[in-house]
């Protein structure tokens, strides 16, 4: 249960962290500096040095070794201004939340590991799809983020699974540097994947992430959940392999990539998320996949089934 939990955290803060950077606002005060010819306390802007005094004639050394000295104050107060990836935009990321006929001891636990952090932990069984917990729903329930690397074990899938390549097919990274998938995963190298999805074409890559259920909502009768975004056509900017290495275009929810960890850490059962809000639903959920819930669409079976997909 822990790994799940911890899984899901690191998958929902890169979600969240790449995609909210640009939205973030450092407020970071001044800096001060002491005026030696004065003595007062002079503000610095990060962004450049203060004037403490204009130089005069015969004074021109001291007047570059003062400015220099501003210069490295202000490059000491660029490097501490707060990282976005420290500073939560909420003081209690749960305070909002309804945890009715959530697990308590797993959602403690969640609560616990994602602090004060800026995200949202969605927790699921992998072999029911049933939600355990969701900390910090009104971001889970949001419009999508750029997934990032999270995409990569998609295409790394489709690319396994079209014969693309094999767990030990090695692709040159640099100049004198190959990798292979294992390898490739694990240091979340962007020109590996860049290339498995000019391979696979920008159908292909497609055709797989709907079959995780990239482009639709993950959850049964989860009114408020938004259904994310998967282009028609692979970004102007970067083409596909772009989209393959960082999810140019795509924009996935944590419940979306909270269904597609689960379908891989279960061997390939796609499951609607389920999350009761009563004891009655508790009592008659059942499991759900991705075949029998979506009634008239078992296109997406053919990669992602009930009980063995071969992924």
């Amino acid at each position: 249960m822990r790994q799940i939990i911890a899984i899901l955290a690191v998958a929902a803060f890169w979600i969240l962290g790449f995609d909210l950077l640009g939205a973030v606002v450092s407020t970071t005060a001044p800096a001060r500096t002491k005026s030696k010819s004065t003595g007062s306390t002079i503000a610095s802007s990060p962004s450049r040095a203060a004037a403490v005094e204009t130089p005069r004639r015969g004074v021109s050394t001291r007047a570059r070794t003062s400015s220099a000295k501003r210069k490295r104050a202000s490059s000491r107060a660029r490097r501490r201004r707060p990282s976005p990836w420290r500073i939560s935009s909420y003081s209690d990321p749960a305070a909002h939340d309804n945890p009715a006929s959530e697990d308590r001891i797993v959602r403690e636990a969640a609560i616990d590991a994602l602090g004060r952090w800026n995200g949202s932990v969605v927790v699921v069984d992998p072999n029911s799809g049933r939600i355990l917990t969701i900390v910090n729903q009104p971001l889970a329930f949001a419009s999508g983020f750029t997934p990032c690397s999270n995409f990569k074990p998609v295409v790394a899938l489709a690319a396994l699974k079209e014969g693309v390549i094999t767990s030990d097919t090695k692709l040159r990274v640099g100049r004198r540097l190959r990798m292979d998938l294992t390898e490739a995963l694990a240091h979340s190298n962007n020109l590996f994947f860049s290339k498995l999805g000019q391979q696979l074409g920008f159908d292909r890559v497609a055709e797989y992430a709907h079959q995780f259920g990239l482009g639709e909502k993950a959850g049964y009768n989860i009114p408020e959940e938004s259904p994310g975004k998967f282009p028609e056509v692979a970004p102007k900017e970067g083409g596909v392999g772009l989209l393959s290495s960082y999810g140019r275009s795509i924009e996935v929810t944590p419940l979306q990539m909270a269904a597609l960890i689960s379908a891989i850490a279960n061997g390939g059962t796609l499951y609607y998320l389920q999350y009761p809000r009563s004891a009655e639903e508790l009592a008659t959920g059942r499991p759900r996949g991705i075949c029998c819930a979506r009634e008239g669409r078992t296109r997406r079976c053919g990669a992602v089934r009930d009980g063995a997909s071969g992924l």
